[in-house]
This record gives C-alpha cells, sequence and structure tokens, in this order.
C-alpha cells in the first residue's frame, strides 16, 4: 500500500467505525489524508505505534471467537499475527524500539498482562494478581511499564518495571476515595529540554471529578493536574504524547460522537482532527518519530 505524504511532527493511528466496523487508519498530525490500513471484515481495533512504521494492532479476524495481536509493517506493507491463543488477547502496546509487544491477555482466565519478543517468539507473563490488569504502555526508554488495575479496590495507575517487579500505584493516594473513582489509559511521554535533561511523565483519563477528563503527572505519581474540564456527559479520554511531550491526541465527544482530537498539554489549543460526523473515531496514537519538530513545522 503507498502512503501519501504527511506533515512533519509524526502520524496520528486510530480506529474508526466509518466503513461499517472497526478498522486502523492513519492521518497526519494535523489530520490530513486518513486512509484505511486494515480493509477487513472483522474488527480491528487498539493501534499502537513503534519506531520504524511498525503498528501494533488487535483483531479478530483469523480467531474463532477472540482477538489475537498483529504487527503491522508500512513500509513495504505487511500484516503478520503475532499470537494465536483461544482466549482474547487485546491492546497492544509496542516497545519503542518495536522488539516486544505487551498485551492484555485472558488466557489464565483473568486479565493479565504479557510481553512478547516478536524476534523469538518469547513470552513473559508480567503481572499475577487476582485483581484486572489492563492498558500497558512502555516508558520512553523501555525499562518500564505503565498499566491500569483494580487490584485495590478501584481502577487506578500503576507503573512496574519491564518484567513485572515492583509495581507501584501511582494515583490512590491522590484521590478522595469516599466514592469510587477510576483512572485509566496510562501513555509515557518525555519533555526534552534540550540541555541533555528531561522529564518524564505520564497522561491519564479519571472520572474523579465525575466526567471523564485529561490528567497529566509527572512519571513518580507527583504534580496530578486536571487538565480538561468538561461539562456533564463530555468524555475526553485516551491519551497519546505527542514526540516532543507537550501536545496531546485524544477521543472526545464534544461534537456528539466520538472523534480524534489534538490539544496541548494544558488543554488549550484542542482541535478536532478527525472531523468525521458519521462514525465513532477512537483509541489513536502519536507515532513517535524523532524529527525534533512539531506537528506541520
Amino acid at each position: 500500500m503507498e502512503l501519501p505524504d504527511y506533515p512533519s511532527g509524526g502520524r496520528i493511528a486510530f480506529r474508526s467505525d466509518r466503513d461499517g466496523n472497526g478498522e486502523i487508519y492513519v492521518m497526519g498530525c494535523d489530520g490530513t489524508n486518513q486512509v484505511n490500513l486494515t480493509n477487513n471484515s472483522a474488527e480491528d481495533k487498539q493501534p499502537s505505534w513503534a519506531e520504524g512504521g511498525l503498528i501494533a494492532f488487535s483483531s479478530d479476524r483469523d480467531a474463532s471467537g477472540g482477538y489475537d495481536i498483529y504487527l503491522l509493517t508500512l513500509d513495504p506493507w505487511e500484516i503478520e499475527r503475532l499470537t494465536t491463543d483461544s482466549a482474547n488477547d487485546e491492546s497492544p502496546a509496542l516497545s519503542p524500539d518495536g522488539s516486544k509487544v505487551a498485551f492484555v491477555s485472558y488466557r489464565d482466565g483473568n486479565a493479565e498482562i504479557y510481553s512478547l519478543t516478536i524476534s523469538s517468539n518469547t513470552l513473559v507473563r508480567i503481572t499475577n494478581d487476582s485483581g484486572a490488569d489492563m492498558d500497558p504502555a512502555w516508558s520512553p526508554d523501555g525499562s518500564r511499564i505503565a498499566f491500569t488495575s483494580d487490584r485495590d479496590g478501584d481502577w487506578d495507575i500503576y507503573v512496574a518495571g519491564s518484567d513485572g517487579s515492583n509495581p507501584t500505584n501511582l494515583t490512590d493516594s491522590n484521590r478522595d476515595d469516599s466514592n469510587e473513582h477510576n483512572d485509566l489509559w496510562p501513555d509515557f511521554g518525555y519533555y526534552d529540554y534540550g540541555d541533555g535533561t528531561g522529564d518524564v511523565l505520564i497522561a491519564f483519563a479519571s472520572d474523579r471529578d465525575g466526567d471523564w477528563e485529561i490528567y497529566t503527572m509527572y512519571d513518580d505519581g507527583s504534580d496530578q493536574a486536571q487538565a480538561t474540564a468538561n461539562t456533564d456527559g463530555v468524555m475526553d479520554a485516551e491519551p497519546s504524547w505527542d514526540p516532543l511531550g507537550e501536545y496531546l491526541v485524544i477521543h472526545s465527544n464534544r461534537d456528539s460522537n466520538f472523534e480524534v482530537a489534538t490539544m496541548y498539554y494544558d488543554a488549550s489549543e484542542f482541535t478536532n482532527i478527525s472531523r468525521n460526523s458519521a462514525s465513532s473515531d477512537s483509541s489513536p496514537d502519536w507515532e513517535p518519530v524523532d524529527d525534533g519538530v512539531y506537528c506541520g513545522e
């Protein structure tokens, strides 16, 4: 498949049902040149980028009633099936270098996170808890994994080593637990100060104020800040950092249906970029390019 030219600053992959079922699309970070990458009658969802134009996603195209993890290579265009278990394998997250994919599997009767080394087909179970573990995301250096878990009673953001060691709850102590609240969909970002130092950040979505909003924090759980502040019934969720650690792409129903939008980390410059009122667009992920410029520069 030959793709059109896209602006600098990285492409955005997302899931859309505009063709009647879930497909993986790609577009420029400004919303231009939206292209269906999968074009399959099955459900394709939850895209995740890595360096070199790799996209992992979940699909039930070859499974008997379940989902598996697939790897899409853009140049040359190719799709490879990575998992074949009869249980559902979902929510893939490619490591920054594309060598591993973390994902959620129900193969042991509970939602747990696994890591697959793609070249050797070596599978390692990362979490092992009676609670459900979901939404894995790799740190920028590949040494840690953030995920969500309800092991402490409600959904919180955790960070562990890439082998699952030392899982730490980052969000529970910063919330009012008089009512059940949920923190979901973590994503790591890195802000480079240009002097050899930088900050590792995590964005996530939470309903702690009664509506689903976007929050940010440092990777140790400090300085949790609410970015968006919506009216009742509006949902902002599934954040993904841009390569420079300042902008986010999210999915939002501010325009009555779910669309993909970009915004500055403090929620300014909110822009609906998928602009398709007849469909539901979700699960956006920003390509981790290393061109050192913002979208379109």
